[in-house]
């Protein structure tokens, strides 16, 4: 078993977001921030750049009008998913390496929950949301590399069970005591993310009623999930969207809804994520 002041104490050793992000967000923040501040910034971080520029261009974020520099991304895709790319960019790098677990596939699962959340602001209009449901979606299990590289030992045993086809969040809770949900929130403390966001990683897989953001995880992860199972557990995993409470949170009764069209746009966006995590691996 271990305990939250311990997870806190050891998660201060995982990488911290780079100096360039850091601005990043302090400048985004800034209603007086300029286009030419942004590029100062990132100019400081040539590497982090060119990934970011890399990751604009995936279909996902660019479709077929590709960038080809900082200030084109910047003027296109506005100065919140920048930020977010730099921090997924930035993130993914961070964590490329783990012990136990397939760190390219859980990154793959994560992107796909990113851009499945943002697709479900989309098509409700919602564009206030779609940044801060992509950035949620991204970091919904960063608790499970922070577990593998924060408590490798202790960890091993829940990967042995999760691959055996034991749910992981079971696994964790019985041989840890604590899920990765609760220690993904602890991190997204260290990182100073807004409460929401911290709320949202924490409360992912029983998301309380009213919690918006936390029930448009939990349903994208579960539809992520059923298209392409992360482990044993997920191969028989049926999920019936309009039984599930979370539905009804994110999609208010009595709203106009195209069930056939988010269909369609999740199953493009697996593809879009798979690509994006491996331009965000490369050097």
């Amino acid at each position: 078993m271990i305990t939250q002041d311990l997870v806190r104490q050891r998660v201060r050793n995982l990488p911290s977001l780079p100096t360039t992000v850091v601005s990043l967000g302090q400048a985004v923040a800034d209603e007086r921030c300029t286009v030419d501040r942004i590029l100062g910034i990132l100019a400081k971080d040539p590497p982090l750049s060119a990934a970011m520029l890399r990751i604009a261009n995936t279909a996902g974020f660019a479709g077929d009008n590709r960038v080809s520099d900082l200030r084109t991304a910047l003027q296109r895709l506005g100065y919140d998913a920048v930020l977010n790319l730099s921090r997924t960019t930035a993130v993914i790098r961070g964590f490329r390496d783990s012990k136990h677990l397939d760190s390219i596939l859980l990154w793959q699962h994560s992107v796909a929950v990113a851009l499945t959340s943002k697709a479900i602001c989309k098509i409700q209009g919602n564009r206030a949301m779609e940044e801060t449901a992509f950035l949620a979606g991204l970091l919904h299990d960063i608790g499970k590399l922070a577990l593998d590289r924060c408590f490798t030992d202790e960890y091993a045993p829940v990967v042995e069970a999760f691959h055996g086809g034991e749910f992981i969040v079971d696994a964790e809770q019985r041989i840890l005591g604590m899920t990765h949900a609760t220690v993904g929130a602890m991190v997204a403390e260290n990182w100073n993310f807004p409460p929401e966001l911290v709320d949202a990683i924490r409360d992912h897989h029983t998301p309380p009623k009213d919690a918006f953001l936390a029930n448009l995880v939990h349903l994208a992860d579960l539809m992520v999930r059923t298209r392409i199972p992360y482990g044993p557990a997920d191969e028989t995993l049926v999920v019936a969207l309009e039984e599930l409470p979370a539905f009804y949170e994110v999609f208010k009764p009595g709203k106009d809804f195209d069930l056939e069209r988010l269909t369609f746009s999740i199953d493009d966006e697996l593809d879009h994520a798979v690509t994006f995590v491996q331009l965000a691996f490369k050097d």
